[in-house]
């Protein structure tokens, strides 16, 4: 996925979620969003409901104490 502001590419985490019951339960993860939409319609042909798509782009995070770096997606 590409920064609108700068134009890099940002590592993106893409999810697959089901709300079942009021739980939100996670049925794939990925970051190749062409391995997610193939997962998403070979899931809708099989059990004939859809999914929730998350896209959680990857994010720098500073530990003070340890002044370290860590990446989460978030």
């Amino acid at each position: 996925m590409q920064d609108i502001t700068t134009g890099e590419n940002i590592e993106t985490l893409y999810r697959m979620i089901q709300i079942k019951g009021g739980k939100r339960i996670e049925k794939f993860r990925t970051t190749d969003i062409d391995r997610a939409l193939h997962f998403h319609s070979w899931y809708v042909k099989r059990y004939r409901e859809g999914l929730l798509l998350e896209i959680l782009p990857k994010k720098k995070r500073y530990n003070w104490k340890d002044k370290s770096v860590d990446y989460i997606f978030e």
